[in-house]
Formats: C-alpha cells, sequence, structure tokens
C-alpha cells in the first residue's frame, strides 16, 4: 500500500511546498505594503481636510462681522441663502462624505486581497496534487514493475528446477542397473521427461494464473488510490472556497 503520507516527504514535494509557501508570503507582503499604502493616503485625506476646515473657520470668523445690514434681513431671507449655511454642517457633510469613499476603497481592497488569496491558494491546491498524483503514478509503476520482475524469477526458478529434475532423472535411469537395454533406458528416460513435462506445464499454467491475478489485484488497488488522491484534492479545494 503506497502512503501519500510518506510520498509527500519525498524531496521533489517538499521543494514544491517551500516555494509555494514563498509565494504566499510574497503576495501577502505585497498586501500589506497596499494597506499601509492606502491606509497612509487615507490619513493625509483626513488631516488635509481638518486643516481646510480649520482655516475656512477662521476666515468666516474674521470676515463675519463685517455685514451689518445681514441684522436686518428676514428669518426667511436667512434660512433660503445658501451662504448663511453653518460651516459646521458643510464641513460635517464633507468628512461624513470623506469617510464613506475611504470605507468604500478599503472594503474593495479587502475583498481584491481576499480574492487574490483564495486564487493563489487554489492553484496551489492544484499544483500539490498534481505532483502528489505524479508521484503516485510513479510508485505504482516501481510496484508493478517489482512485481512482474518477483513473478518472472519465480518462472525462471520453475524452469531451472524443471530442466534439473529431467537431468537428475534421466541419469538415475542410466544409472539404474536393473535396466538391462538401452532401448528400455531410453524409453524410461522418455517418459520421465513426458511426464516431467505435463507436470511442470500445469505448475507454470498456475504460476501464470497466479500472476495474472496478482497483476489485476495490484491494478485495481492502484486505480482506487487514484480515486481517493482524487476525492481529497476535490475536498481540500471546497474547504478552500467556503472558508
Amino acid at each position: 500500500m503506497i502512503n501519500v503520507a510518506e510520498l509527500k516527504k519525498d524531496k521533489c514535494f517538499i521543494k514544491l511546498i517551500k516555494k509555494l509557501q514563498k509565494d504566499m508570503d510574497e503576495l501577502k507582503k505585497r498586501h500589506q505594503k497596499q494597506r499601509d499604502s492606502i491606509q497612509k493616503q487615507q490619513q493625509s485625506n483626513v488631516e488635509k481636510l481638518m486643516c481646510d476646515s480649520h482655516k475656512q473657520s477662521k476666515k468666516r470668523t474674521v470676515t463675519g462681522t463685517a455685514s451689518n445690514h445681514s441684522r436686518h434681513q428676514t428669518l426667511s431671507n436667512r434660512q433660503s441663502d445658501p451662504s448663511n449655511i453653518s460651516p459646521n454642517m458643510a464641513n460635517s457633510h464633507k468628512m461624513r462624505s470623506l469617510v464613506m469613499t475611504q470605507t468604500d476603497e478599503w472594503s474593495a481592497m479587502v475583498r481584491r486581497h481576499e480574492t487574490e488569496c483564495y486564487e493563489l491558494r487554489r492553484t496551489h491546491i492544484r499544483e500539490e496534487f498534481d505532483l502528489l498524483n505524479k508521484l503516485l503514478l510513479e510508485a505504482q509503476k516501481q510496484q508493478m514493475n517489482a512485481l512482474k520482475l518477483r513473478l518472472e524469477t519465480e518462472n525462471k526458478e520453475l524452469k531451472q528446477t524443471q530442466t534439473k529434475k529431467s537431468m537428475d532423472d534421466a541419469r538415475a535411469i542410466q544409472q539404474d542397473k536393473s535396466i538391462k537395454t538401452k532401448a528400455e533406458k531410453d524409453r524410461r528416460v522418455k517418459e520421465m521427461n513426458e511426464k516431467n513435462l505435463k507436470m511442470f506445464f500445469e505448475e507454470r499454467k498456475r504460476l501464470a494464473i497466479k500472476s495474472q491475478k496478482h497483476e489485476e489485484q495490484l491494478s485495481k488497488r492502484h486505480q482506487e488510490q487514484c480515486e481517493a488522491l482524487e476525492k481529497d484534492a476535490v475536498k481540500v479545494w471546497r474547504i478552500n472556497r467556503d472558508s
């Protein structure tokens, strides 16, 4: 059984994880730099508005007493004249407008950063599982080759055993003193060879069936491992999507 946890110890996978972590760290640094820049700019805009408001307030205080005839205006005229709008009201409106604009700007930046992090993480997940799948296929190939090599070795050993037995049986017949004629010895050797041939034919047939069965079982297990890895990838992707 190939363990995915062991595949993650592979040098190639460790190298990839370091690269992906570096990519994420760089993105977060870039985001922090953007946050600092916007925060600094927004603070500067607020300070500028407050400074301008303070200057306008001082100017109105100095010039406000010069128009004595305004005292004789009716109440309705004073209310309808835009020049009589309270400076504090105007400044308050500007501040609210600025705060709303800055809030929208900050919210848009946060959403953009979240999207970029999400997209990068999704790309990383795919890269991780693509490499794991590649490593899994390589490990499976090695397993299959090892199985075939073992079965070939068993088949080779069986042939060697057959050859040795045939030679030993033939030697035993030739050395058997009870067999008087060469023709009888040749007949015995032929019978023994046919018997051995039939026996080892059945043995090789059994070994071939065994080999095919083992290869099919291993192929099925490999397919299940690939499917399980793909399911893990989908699960991790969904967790990243919903987080």
